[in-house]
């Protein structure tokens, strides 16, 4: 079970539990997407466990299982940093090799 379903087992809107915790709805959102944790104090948590009408086990379960399902790579998904296919330098390899030259001072005297 992950957060939307923990949200929607109880009924609620996405909006309403942002409402009654009162958080921003992206910041639900985003619980449930799995771009961020559940943030809250102590008096929050309990009103959420109420909320989602659920154990505190249930809550951590669902919370990690969206930030697990998050960042799960999927077969076939292209690398965010690709390597340089075309055999480019890219600009921190000519920073390095700009700065690993000794470069030489010529005075006019």
């Amino acid at each position: 079970m992950d957060m939307q379903v923990l949200r929607e087992r109880a009924g609620l809107s996405r909006a309403e539990v942002a409402f009654r915790l009162a958080i921003s709805e992206t910041s639900v959102r985003n619980w449930e997407a799995g771009r961020t944790e559940p943030t809250m104090t102590p008096k929050k948590y309990l009103e959420a466990l109420r909320l989602f009408k659920c154990t505190p086990e249930e809550l951590a379960a669902a919370s990690e299982k969206s930030i697990n399902q998050r960042h799960k790579r999927k077969p076939g998904r292209p690398r965010r940093f690709p390597e340089n296919p075309l055999g480019q330098s890219s600009p921190m390899s000519q920073v390095n090799q700009v700065s690993d030259t000794p470069s030489l001072i010529y005075s006019d005297q």
